[in-house]
């Protein structure tokens, strides 16, 4: 095979690639700390997604330690042992917490689900861009587990 037409057969799969990095670009400063361990998150993928069956539509995101491929709806059932820490969140369209799925390697419960002890802040989606603040207010408890979030967080909406 001549390298002309070895690399014509390379590139579109080099330009897919760059594009799904591209697209699953993000920040996630800040710490997740349960039993006075951070989860270290640094990365962040979001989609818009259905959130009950009336319609209402709103927002999946993962925050984890490790990069995530594949469909992140997933990750709401996920064990940190196999995936490592992460949150994963569905949002209503203004930034309301939907449902709050919280792993961490260091929780004696492994994956738990709260809700009203997560908030979002400065929630705001432009474009496919989107920015908040997600935080506990203070120390939190589930199971025995304490745990505190403050996290910024700036991604790029999947299409």
């Amino acid at each position: 095979m001549s390298r002309h037409l070895l690399a014509r057969c390379w590139l579109p799969i080099l330009v897919l690639v760059t594009a799904q990095l591209g697209a699953a670009a993000g920040k996630v400063e800040g710490t997740f700390v349960v039993g006075g361990t951070d989860a270290s998150l640094k990365f962040v993928r979001a989609v818009r997604t259905k959130l009950d069956d009336k319609g209402k539509t709103g927002y999946a995101i993962l925050l984890s330690a490790r990069a995530a491929t594949g469909d992140i709806l997933q990750w709401q059932t996920g064990e940190p042992k196999e995936r490592g820490s992460f949150i994963f969140l569905m949002l209503e369209q203004n930034g309301a917490v939907w449902v709050a799925e919280l792993g961490h390697a260091s929780a004696k419960s492994g994956r738990f689900g709260v809700v009203t002890e997560v908030s979002t802040s400065g929630f705001r989606v432009q474009g496919d861009q989107l920015t908040m603040t997600v935080r506990t207010n203070g120390e939190q408890e589930f199971t025995g587990d304490r745990y505190n979030i403050n996290l910024k967080v700036e991604g790029t909406i999947e299409p």
